[in-house]
């Protein structure tokens, strides 16, 4: 759980400016971990993107590494 809440904190950090605050908790229940992501206002645009294109990318990235752990894993995006 550690490693996939580290990549999640990898991709984000790549994608918003340096010094941005970036929040992760995270709520296991039964197979299915979810991350709930918060950022700076004005960086939440960025991480959805377009058409929500960079957010799909990112749950994509982290429900292919949960397989290694049969993990379901869900990424939430807060205000």
């Amino acid at each position: 759980m550690e490693k996939l809440e580290g990549l999640l904190r990898y991709i984000i950090g790549q994608i918003v400016k340096e010094g941005v605050e970036v929040a992760i908790e995270d709520s296991l229940q039964g197979d299915t971990l979810t991350f709930h992501v918060r950022v700076s206002d004005g960086e939440l645009g960025k991480i959805i993107g377009k058409n929500g294109l960079t957010a799909n990318a990112i749950r994509g990235v982290m429900q292919a590494a949960g397989v290694k752990d049969k993990l379901n894993v869900n990424v939430e995006f807060l205000d």
